[in-house]
């Protein structure tokens, strides 16, 4: 069995004298002379991961004041060809079978990519031995992290910004409405980082009360347990929230009408040809964390064997134009090279699986473990004696009292507290032992609503940051008729060291919490993002 090698976009210089750049324009263009109709046609992929052209019911009248509705139709998207016969779509029960399957905000965010790229990039390779191209030939990755060389890799590889091949055809690499050039790299506000890279637990279920390295920026590194959850939802892993969410939206950007790029929304996102390289990188990272981190997947049975544990459909992806379907598990897709593709075993690898590529040493501004934790709150004892709690319990401690509006790039608001539930996150502090573990504390912005997906929100809790998010989705999540009702997204906010330090400057029995949100770009007149309720929890450990 042979192993195809994923090589890194920035070979050459990231131009056309890198081969694998250049024959995967050649393919492109072959993938987009056909039409939407053909399962092997470019436009369809794209639809797999998202659409927005079916059904039509969900398509709302113009909004000025957001912009992003004018892709609804996929029409007004300049760098879609006539002869993607848009108009033609695919026979129902072809859609209902394919399209709007990418996973988001669950824990099969990672397979279902996986698949996908797998996929794709079988059709790219069977077109490319046509014209006469390397059997070989395999996916490039863009690893805007990459810092060994140079930071140059943090812009989009030059073979996307040309708007012609050598030969003198367009450049099917080449989208008008991509508005970022550059992924701003770092650990500040608004920055795209590698800290997931320093999980060690793909999911809550996985601790079974581990009291080593786990969840470091929210939601451990492959997100909550879910059902087939297409876009939207709030159980988003660290992976999924950065770097994907934040490359998504700073690919996208924004052009001087707030209007976003197509990368930089899901349902648009698959039809940029840079797309496929972010996706295969987040792939080379997962990889990495599997191979050279020594981290495990879960082995609970209902993620193994996907979605359809739960009810719901089964991955799948077209094998070729008939349509032909591949079906999928995670569980066939747990390593690169040995794959189960299509009933055959298939293997692939990256010429570069270092574990991570910016952030090269452990970070130390997280609480990584319970064991950091008790020595912050002067908790003296060993391991052994920690007592986990077998069931843990959640419990709502604080809430606005309303929706919150943005109307401009910084919003405070005040956040009563229950006394008595908060009583007893005090009363844990205070009685912290190895035998009797405080709770950790969650905040919680549910229901988020609005355009923009590629702005990004800023949380701070009593002047302290807490993280940026991006708001990739939100256009999606926030349409009466679409696939989640109208609820909006959720982001949740682990927030226990702030809390820790309130008790140790003794201001943990506070009547409210301050709460000021800001947002990365200026908001379009009359287009704020409205917040249903901001919630704080405490989960018994």
């Amino acid at each position: 069995m042979s192993t195809f090698t994923r090589k890194n976009a920035w070979n050459q210089n990231g131009t056309f004298d890198n081969p694998d750049l250049l024959w995967y324009a050649k393919a492109l263009q072959v993938m987009q002379s056909r039409p939407i109709s053909d399962p092997s046609s470019w436009w369809f992929y794209a639809a797999i991961h998202g659409e927005y052209l079916l059904p039509k019911s969900v398509i709302p009248p113009p909004q000025p004041h957001q912009p992003d509705y004018c892709y609804l139709n996929w029409v007004n998207i300049k760098y879609i060809f006539p002869a993607a016969q848009l108009s033609k779509t695919p026979l129902k029960k072809v859609t209902n079978l394919f399209w709007d399957q990418c996973q988001h905000a669950t824990w099969y965010f990672t397979p279902w990519h996986r698949g996908y790229l797998v996929a794709i990039e079988n059709i790219l390779r069977a077109i490319i031995l046509k014209l006469g191209g390397p059997a070989d030939w395999a996916l490039p990755y863009w690893n805007y992290l990459n810092q060994s060389t140079s930071s140059a890799q943090a812009n989009i590889p030059p073979a996307f910004t040309l708007q012609h091949l050598p030969d003198g055809s367009a450049n099917p690499l080449f989208v008008s409405e991509r508005y970022g050039l550059k992924i701003d790299v770092g650990n500040g506000e608004y920055s795209v980082h590698d800290l997931c890279q320093w999980d060690t637990i793909y999911n809550e279920g996985s601790t079974q009360g581990s009291v080593g390295a786990g969840d470091l920026t929210g939601y451990f590194y492959g997100g909550g347990k879910t059902g087939f959850v297409h876009s939207g939802g709030s159980e988003t892993g660290d992976l999924e929230d950065n770097p994907h969410n934040a490359v998504h939206g700073m690919v996208g950007g924004e052009n001087a009408n707030n209007q976003s790029g197509i990368m930089g929304v899901p349902n648009t996102a698959a039809l940029d040809p840079v797309f496929y390289l972010h996706h295969a990188n987040i792939d080379r990272m997962w990889a990495a964390w599997n191979e050279t981190g020594k981290n495990k997947n879960p082995a609970d049975a209902s993620w193994l064997a996907g979605p359809s544990a739960h009810g719901n459909p089964r991955f799948v992806m077209p094998l070729d134009s008939k349509g032909t379907p591949w079906y999928y598990t995670p569980g066939d897709v747990l390593t690169t090279t040995n794959l189960k593709y299509n009933k055959t075993a298939y293997s692939y690898t990256y010429d570069d699986l270092s574990l991570t590529s910016y952030d090269t040493t452990p970070p130390t501004q997280f609480r990584t473990n319970l064991l950091e934790r008790f020595a912050k709150l002067n908790i003296t004892g060993e391991g052994k004696d920690i007592q986990m709690t077998k069931k843990k319990k959640q419990e709502l401690v604080g809430a606005s009292t309303g929706s919150i509006t943005l109307k401009s790039r910084e919003t405070e608001t005040s956040l009563q507290l229950n006394a008595t539930a908060w009583k007893s996150v005090s009363k844990g502090l205070v009685e912290a032992s190895f035998s009797s573990i405080p709770d950790e504390v969650f905040l919680q912005l549910e229901g988020v609503k609005g355009g923009g997906d590629t702005n990004f929100l800023s949380v701070y809790v009593n002047q302290e940051f807490v993280k940026s998010v991006s708001l990739f989705g939100l256009l999606s999540a926030s349409l009466k008729g679409g696939a989640h009702g109208d609820a909006g997204l959720t982001f949740k906010f682990n927030i226990t060291n702030i809390i820790d330090n309130l008790h140790l400057n003794g201001n943990i029995d506070v009547d409210s919490l301050n709460i000021q949100i800001k947002t990365k770009s200026e908001l379009p007149d009359g287009g704020g993002i409205t917040i249903g309720r901001i919630g704080v929890y405490r989960v018994s450990q």
